[in-house]
């Protein structure tokens, strides 16, 4: 395995979404569903997935640490065609996911 598709297995989200019932818009599930691809049994590709806002490829490129970017403050729920065409761009800075996660922690531990 390449040290990208490392650094991106490291990077993948470990929490419920449940546990943070105020932080996520659930009412995206409610109206589109979860995505899932063509190739399953119940393919949904108008469905919502979770978007790393610092991006998987920016955080490797830049030597971020992988559990800033599986950190629950990194987490958006999106319709999945736009987080695709989001490609790999970031909709936030290491800095403001520091701070995101700092006010995180502080909230939740």
């Amino acid at each position: 395995m390449g040290e990208f598709l490392i650094y991106k297995t490291n990077t993948k989200f470990n929490f419920g979404l449940s546990d943070y019932p105020t932080e996520f818009n659930f009412g995206l599930i409610e109206e589109h569903g979860w995505y899932s691809p063509s190739n399953s049994k119940k393919p949904n590709l108008g469905g919502v997935s979770r978007d790393h806002m610092l991006s998987v490829r920016d955080g490797f490129n830049n030597g971020i640490d992988p559990k800033l970017l599986s950190h629950p403050s990194n987490c958006k729920l999106m319709v999945h065609s736009d987080n695709i065409s989001k490609n790999k761009n970031s909709s936030i800075t290491e800095e403001e996911l520091r701070t995101r996660i700092k006010s995180w922690d502080k909230k939740y531990k």
